[in-house]
């Protein structure tokens, strides 16, 4: 195995002290370097593979919990009437309690104008036992919700969850979040960091009303009236499908799921067709 030596940073007025290794792997400030050593030369060059080891990739995992979703609206709300007053962003910051599972918030004495708001963390009250700095939720008042170039410099170093909530002067805003950890963005949802509370049960008056149609055991000949309308009804119903074009699958069990929900629709509709007289 070949070796791998990081490289202290020197005393300004002393350079690098490096191995004797003919050859060897050094991790530098900037990057990781190939040493080598022989009778010919000696050099040290930048590499982004290491012959032997296993590939890597980004990952993390998590242990702290989705926001409650009242908690999230009361920011929303926070942020819409800041807008109503200023028309400008606002923020609030994020604590986390990762034992208890818990997350409160804290709002900075912050100044704020338009799309620019500042604060100070000096500023904060100390934070409860347990509990430590893990994200913030800005707003990008009557913009949409996206993570600009301001978001990724003061949020590259700051751990946790990022959201951003745009268009304060609709009645549907718009969100971006991600997560930062150890200086990576880790791309999220809405639906995986606010919690969502379950379904009440549905109706059973209402699920009274929906029948199945069980599939046509036989085929009859399909008369050409009836043809006609599956062809319309296939046309008509593209319009409801329409969120799936456009869109990339990001595995094949996505692109499986649609095709047989494609297969559901166009049996259901050669079963209508066999069922016109």
């Amino acid at each position: 195995m070949i070796s791998l030596h990081p490289i202290p940073k020197p005393p300004p007025d002393q350079r690098a002290a490096f191995p004797p290794d003919n050859l060897c792997f050094l991790a530098g400030a900037n990057g990781l370097f190939k040493q080598v050593r022989n009778d010919f030369y000696s050099a040290r060059v930048k590499t982004d593979e290491v012959a032997g080891l296993a590939e890597l990739k980004d990952e993390a995992s998590l242990n702290v919990p989705a926001l409650p979703l009242d908690l999230f609206r009361r920011v929303e709300s926070f942020f819409a009437a800041v807008f109503e007053k200023y028309r400008s962003e606002a923020v609030v910051l994020l604590r986390c309690n990762p034992t208890l599972r818990e997350w409160r918030v804290v709002v900075p004495r912050q100044s704020v104008r338009g799309l620019r708001v500042s604060y100070d963390l000096a500023t904060l009250p100390p934070a409860p036992e347990g509990f430590e700095l893990f994200g913030t939720i800005h707003s990008h008042a009557d913009i949409s919700a996206f993570h600009s170039g301001t978001d990724d410099r003061d949020e590259i170093h700051f751990d946790g969850l990022h959201i951003t909530i745009g268009d304060l002067d609709k009645p549907s805003r718009s969100y971006a979040c991600r997560w930062m950890l150890a200086g990576r963005a880790f791309t999220t949802s809405m639906a995986e960091v606010v919690e969502s509370p379950p379904l009440p049960p549905a109706d059973d008056e209402w699920l009274a009303q929906v029948v199945h149609l069980e599939r046509m055991k036989e085929s009859a000949p399909v008369q050409p009236k009836a043809e006609e309308q599956i062809k319309t009804n296939l046309l008509e119903d593209l319009g409801a499908w329409s969120d799936f074009y456009g869109q990339e699958f990001e595995n094949r069990e996505d692109l499986k799921d649609y095709l047989l929900h494609l297969r559901e629709e166009i049996d259901e509709h050669l079963a209508e067709c066999h069922s016109i007289p």
